[in-house]
């Protein structure tokens, strides 16, 4: 079983704040590691759902091949 960690944000910003410029740099680039690092997660979990991989590949074909609407033509029925 996980333990929910709380995460206080007031406090972690507060934290932040009292670092030294270069700590503030070390967790910059922490957290840009950690959002790439999610960003490929995200992508091989899309890799593994191959219908959703072939729907996407079949809505790219679509867009190549002009078959698609305006965004300012479909938000007005939305």
């Amino acid at each position: 079983m996980r333990k929910s960690i709380v995460i206080n944000e007031d406090q972690l910003f507060t934290d932040f704040k009292k670092l030294s410029t270069e700590r503030k740099k070390e967790v910059a680039d922490f957290i840009a590691y950690l959002k790439v690092k999610e960003e490929i997660e995200v992508t091989k979990e899309i890799l593994k759902d191959k219908d959703l991989l072939k729907s996407i590949m079949r809505g790219d074909e679509d867009f190549k091949a002009g078959r698609f609407k305006k965004w300012s033509e479909v938000k007005e029925n939305v």
